[in-house]
């Protein structure tokens, strides 16, 4: 049994950006001490009376400065908002800084205020989500690719760092029309298989395991 918690980083009674901060990462610090196994983050955006949390992936690198031995998970970073390939070199960054720690969950989100503010059409988010995770697979396969798609274009791109691939896992969370999909990643001896398995039903979390 491993045992983690989730982590929203919101506000005590300040109400202060700051405070939220310095007690989530003196949080990180105790858990570390405690010998708990992993922390996952949340995303938040334009949540004022919630949470600080609108860049986890920032957040996480800080997190994996004072850490050696805990895993840190994202809960996900919500994909269609941003731009995948970014993302991949993000995520890839991220892995190394904490040394193969990192545990990339990936979803939609279930809140459409944010994807007004972002002007972006939440009833797109299935197919921006579809077309962002077969960015993300193209660029961690350590070559350069191009991709033509209705929502995201990338012309001869070559992602650098590229995760650390036996030792990384990725997660989804997704809606119930996703049955099963394979892929193969960056080149290995052998290539490691990328498996996504998500269940009927709502919202479930399903590990992505990368091996060799």
């Amino acid at each position: 049994m491993h045992i983690g918690m989730f982590m929203e980083f919101g506000f005590r009674e300040s109400g202060l950006d700051g405070e939220a901060f310095r007690e989530g990462l003196e949080l990180v610090d105790a858990a570390e001490a405690w010998g708990l196994d992993s922390a996952w983050l949340s995303e938040f955006h334009f949540s004022p009376q919630r949470s600080v949390l609108s860049s986890p992936i920032v957040t996480a690198s800080a997190m994996a400065a004072r850490t050696k031995r805990m895993r840190i998970g994202m809960a996900v970073y919500v994909l269609p908002l941003t731009n995948p390939l970014r993302v991949a070199e993000e995520a890839a960054t991220l892995d190394h800084i904490c040394q193969g720690r990192l545990d990339f969950g990936i979803g939609r989100s279930g809140f459409r205020r944010a994807y007004n503010s972002y002007n972006i059409d939440y009833d797109e988010s299935q197919e921006r989500f579809d077309e962002a995770l077969a960015v993300l697979r193209e660029a961690w396969k350590g070559k350069p690719f191009s991709y033509d798609g209705k929502f995201y274009k990338v012309t001869e791109a070559q992602v650098v760092p590229q995760p650390i691939c036996p030792r990384s896992s990725t997660t989804t969370s997704e809606h119930p029309r996703r049955v099963r999909c394979q892929a193969t990643l960056a080149p290995m001896t052998p290539p490691p298989i990328t498996t996504i398995r998500v269940s009927q039903g709502s919202s479930t979390v399903i590990r992505l395991s990368l091996y060799g």
